[in-house]
């Protein structure tokens, strides 16, 4: 029969025999209720889903008896049941759906605000500085030069009285200085670039050795004989 010049339900009732299918069978297979396949082999669409419906049972009847379902459902939809305005198949409330751009920015801000609040002493906290050696403060030396010691940690810059210290990986830094005759004082600054610093000053005596010269006076006596 050709399916121009057949209506629907005589070409649907030919497609059937052909392939062999009972209509039990073809309700398993495309998943359309038997009721509602009676109705199209009865050509009464009035009984039939809505359009968005219609045309999927026209698409899956195509699939599995071997014909244009979209053919048939540009020649049929005007006989279709509208379902409104949008005529779409309803949303599947058990189908997972993606989660919207904006949760995603939502959450990522708030990972960031908490490594923040986390990290908050490393970035904008206060170093900690310590002076390893010498160990007193003041402290007594006889040697004119002295290498301070110490530990620094979360400093983005140590000096030394405005000159600059390099840094171990560890933490630990030295810096060597030649002391003047008598009381040294050392200001250390460890720095943040976007936080505050700590000073720790320390103080270093230095005696100077005095070469004195001593002249003797030697008195000759005399002894006289009378």
């Amino acid at each position: 029969m050709n399916p121009e010049e057949a209506s629907f339900e005589q070409f649907f009732a030919e497609r059937i025999k052909a392939k062999g299918f009972s209509l039990k069978k073809l309700s398993e297979v495309t998943g359309i209720a038997l009721a509602h396949i009676e109705n199209l082999l009865r050509g009464d669409f009035g009984n039939v889903p809505s359009a968005p419906y219609f045309h999927g049972y026209l698409m899956r009847l195509g699939k599995a008896l071997d014909f244009d379902g979209e053919e048939w459902w540009s020649r049929l939809r005007g006989g279709a049941r509208n379902s409104g305005a949008l005529d779409t198949l309803p949303k599947n409330r058990f189908i997972k759906t993606g989660m919207p751009k904006y949760l995603w920015a939502v959450g990522a801000g708030v990972i960031v605000l908490i490594y923040l609040i986390f990290q908050f002493t490393r970035i904008i906290g206060k170093p900690s500085l310590a002076v390893t050696f010498p160990s007193g403060n003041p402290y007594t030396t006889p040697e004119n030069t002295i290498t301070l010691q110490g530990t620094s940690h979360n400093a983005d810059s140590i000096s030394l009285n405005g000159d600059q210290i390099t840094t171990n990986p560890d933490g630990s830094w030295q810096k060597g200085v030649l002391l003047q005759n008598g009381l040294n004082t050392f200001q250390i600054t460890a720095k943040k670039f976007l936080g505050g610093e700590t000073d720790v000053v320390e103080q270093v005596w230095y005696q100077g050795v005095t070469t004195a010269t001593t002249t003797s006076t030697s008195s000759t006596s005399r002894t006289g004989i009378f």
